[in-house]
């Protein structure tokens, strides 16, 4: 056996302490404080009032009948001129994510030369891959009626780079 067995009594059972009326009067408030904060939040909140509320993108529905929106790039490749490929929009592809697309999607219609950048980010993740010659990001809507795609998908090109 190591250590001093004194210290470690096995018959003596720990003090109990208790809470003095401030402690419990403090945590009675923020905890009644942070319900009627997400209480508000779950009833009249919305994305700037996260976290006590919702994120709009979880908390609600589209239509039973419309369209989804969904963003990505289609690229051509020195392989296959003149032939547009979808492209993943992932870190590991171009360095950014589709959300930071989606973010800047105002910036990059006004200087469609940003999208160099995706190649040549491209190009220095997966320098095994052909290089891209021309990007463009592209917005598609998918229609959909009763809930169920219809197969009808309209492409909108948003911006277009071509290496000179």
């Amino acid at each position: 056996m190591t250590g001093d067995a004194a210290a470690y009594p096995v018959d003596v059972e720990p003090a109990v302490v208790r809470l003095g009326a401030a402690a419990k009067s403090w945590r009675t408030v923020v905890v009644l404080a942070l319900a009627v904060l997400f209480c508000a939040g779950s009833l009249v909140g919305d994305d700037p009032w996260w976290p006590f509320s919702p994120w709009r993108m979880f908390s609600t529905s589209q239509a039973a009948t419309g369209s989804v929106i969904s963003t990505g790039i289609e690229v051509q490749t020195a392989a296959a001129p003149g032939t547009w490929v979808d492209a993943p929009l992932t870190p590991e592809n171009t360095g950014l994510n589709r959300a930071e697309i989606e973010g800047r999607i105002p910036q990059i219609t006004a200087h469609p030369d940003r999208l160099g950048t995706l190649a040549r980010s491209h190009a220095e993740l997966r320098p095994k891959a052909p290089g891209w010659t021309a990007l463009r990001v592209v917005r598609r809507q998918i229609v959909v009626v009763d809930r169920k795609p219809t197969g009808e998908v309209r492409t909108q090109v948003l911006a277009q780079w071509e290496a000179r």
